[in-house]
């Protein structure tokens, strides 16, 4: 459940970067040279048919961690190991104090693209 959750809606959407290269780079076919800048959609990259089957469903069973909710490579966020045990421990908690949890309208987020946020989450319970 936890890294579907990653996957699916992530915290993190856009990653910038600098091309510092001071002969610059190649990315994709475009020539990029030194100060230019670079964004990265984590969120599309988590949605990509080539890697991830049905993408677009939110499917707990999945048990693919392939995810870039926290970044890749030497820009893997250092937190993550925090941040997963810290998801797991509140995810746990709430499904033993409050079974039969359920979604009863849409989500609303706050109105931002980088940085993702519940603005309201309408929940319903069976107890």
């Amino acid at each position: 459940v936890l890294e579907e959750c990653l996957r699916f809606d992530g915290p993190r959407m856009l990653f910038d970067r600098i091309v510092i290269d001071p002969d610059g780079i190649e990315l994709a076919g475009r020539r990029l040279g030194p100060g230019e800048r670079v964004g990265l959609l984590l969120g599309a990259a988590n949605r990509d048919p080539r890697r991830f089957a049905d993408p677009d469903r939110f499917d707990v069973g999945r048990g693919d961690a392939g995810h870039v909710g926290f970044g890749d490579g030497a820009h893997f966020c250092l937190g993550a190991p925090l941040a997963r045990a810290e998801l797991a421990v509140s995810l746990a908690a709430l499904a033993a104090r409050v079974p039969g949890l359920t979604l009863a309208a849409e989500p609303e987020f706050h109105p931002t693209f980088v940085i993702r946020g519940l603005r309201s989450l309408p929940v319903a319970t069976t107890r």
